[in-house]
């Protein structure tokens, strides 16, 4: 194993943990969890829809759905007066698997330089 291949997976690695970091904040929250759930079982709802289905405020849905947005884990289309979200997961689901190829090829090349 040479020390520049593994530097330069590093930089790669450290990268997509950036590029993954609004992902990670987006599903480490129970409501955003079951909004992403909601969001599976129905082609698009809106935020009254959404609010029906959890005991959350309609304010705070708002604000949860804004992070998911963020996160690029979902869309939304404007309809009339309405405003409707639907998932868009495949993009962030790539960049998570890319993260984790790339962490497993370090590990990878670090353990067969350790042998």
């Amino acid at each position: 194993m040479e020390a520049h291949d593994t530097t330069q997976l590093e930089t790669l690695v450290h990268r997509q943990l950036r590029d993954c970091s609004p992902i990670f904040l987006a599903l480490a929250d129970p409501i955003r969890q079951d909004i992403i759930m909601m969001l599976t079982k129905h082609d698009s709802l809106n935020v009254a829809q959404i609010v029906e289905r959890s005991p959350m405020s309609r304010s705070a849905i708002s604000h949860h759905l804004k992070i998911l947005k963020q996160a690029n884990i979902v869309n939304s289309t404007k309809i009339a007066t309405e405003i409707y979200y639907n998932l868009e997961i495949e993009e962030p689901v790539q960049h998570l698997k890319d993260f984790i190829a790339t962490t497993e090829r370090i590990i990878e090349m670090k353990t067969a330089g350790a042998e």
